[in-house]
């Protein structure tokens, strides 16, 4: 897959842009000097200890999930960073060390494991889901785009960093879309800033749920509506 069919800069009547994105860093500086108000976790099932491996999205890093991951430890999970300092997309060394960091914590717990992704981080627990369906059982992604090319403002970034981007999870983009075995719950949000919302969305089936959580793209881990989901889902409620 090329940059080109990787990502797409959105039309002139497309709300996203360069003033979205402009917006969505505002919203998550303001979120990193003050952190919104979690979802309190007596409202929520309590955990069971099982592990739950968080991804980030594209320019990012494990800081971005987390407020996700103190949520998820202190309502009783063992909510374990990617290893990840930057994010730059699907370069083969990354997606490998995810692959082996799912065995490792499948292998130490002596369970299968959940993994969440926010954005391009949830493109990658799809494909680990798909490669690893007995040691993944749940799968919640968070304004993960699963269409491409993907429509967003930060195409050009793509662009520049596709020359590291391993061909072939690039040539996997068609199955990206398709179930794997784990159940997976996709959060959305149409005031999306980044990407396309409609992109988000999975084909209807037993094991899919699209769930619609109004919140900015590059925050969504903070969302109290977001963690609350998650909290439930990872119950399996």
């Amino acid at each position: 897959m090329t940059s080109a069919a990787a990502a797409i800069l959105p039309e002139a009547r497309s709300p996203l842009g360069f003033q979205s994105w402009l917006r969505e860093m505002r919203i998550l500086a303001a979120a990193t000097i003050s952190p919104p108000m979690p979802c309190p976790v007596d409202t929520v099932p309590a955990g069971d200890g099982r592990a739950v491996l968080l991804i980030p999205g594209f320019l990012t890093g494990d800081w971005t999930t987390q407020p996700l991951r103190q949520f998820l430890a202190r309502a009783g999970y063992r909510a374990e960073a990617a290893g990840m300092v930057f994010n730059a997309g699907p370069t083969a060394s990354l997606f490998d060390a995810l692959s082996t960091r799912v065995k490792s914590l499948a292998d130490q717990t002596g369970r299968p494991i959940a993994v969440i992704g926010q954005s391009l981080g949830g493109v990658f627990a799809r494909g680990l889901a798909q490669d690893h369906p007995q040691e993944i059982d749940r799968v919640i992604t968070l304004v993960t785009p699963i269409r491409f090319p993907v429509t967003t403002p930060l195409a050009p970034f793509v662009w520049a960093l596709s020359i590291f981007h391993d061909p072939r999870f690039l040539a996997r983009r068609a199955s990206i879309a398709l179930p794997p075995r784990a159940p997976v719950t996709a959060i959305y949000s149409k005031t999306d800033g980044i990407v396309d919302w409609h992109q988000c969305l999975q084909d209807a089936a037993p094991h899919y749920e699209n769930v619609h959580v109004p919140g900015a793209h590059t925050t969504m881990g903070s969302n109290a509506q977001a963690q609350r989901i998650v909290a439930f889902r990872l119950a399996g409620q």
